[in-house]
């Protein structure tokens, strides 16, 4: 078996293939808004991982004499598994350090407020 070459090829295609869908990801998605709503170019990322892994597995398969379904299937798992360790890091790297505070709710202001009180008591005054 050719193992630095199924090494190498799937470290080159989870680095390439998650690298790509991360950068994507983080510099045109820049909140999570057009996740929630999947479009062409969400799928697009999430197929960038999968033809790099694809991709490898076939070079490694072509590339070698003997063996062959066996080292391509290798690379494949090898290369899942980088490609999600890269996402696991990926998101730990960029998540926020403090959580968001929450806006202050607006509160009534004091002469509105009084009035809501007298009437809500149910007793008025009489001069």
């Amino acid at each position: 078996m050719r193992l630095k070459l199924v090494l190498i090829s799937s470290l080159i295609a989870a680095v390439v293939g998650a690298g790509a869908a991360s950068g994507i990801i983080i510099s045109i998605f820049s909140s999570l808004k057009p996740i929630t709503r999947p479009g062409v170019l969400v799928v697009s990322t999430y197929l960038l991982p999968f033809t790099a892994i694809l991709l490898a597995s076939s070079f490694v398969y072509r590339h070698t004499a003997r063996r062959r379904k066996l080292q391509a299937i290798l690379t494949a798992t090898l290369s899942i598994l980088l490609t999600i360790l890269i996402f696991i890091i990926a998101s730990i790297v960029t998540a926020r350090r403090a959580p968001i505070q929450p806006e202050p709710i607006p509160t009534m202001n004091s002469a509105s407020a009084g009035s809501a009180d007298i009437l809500s008591s149910g007793t008025l005054m009489t001069a």
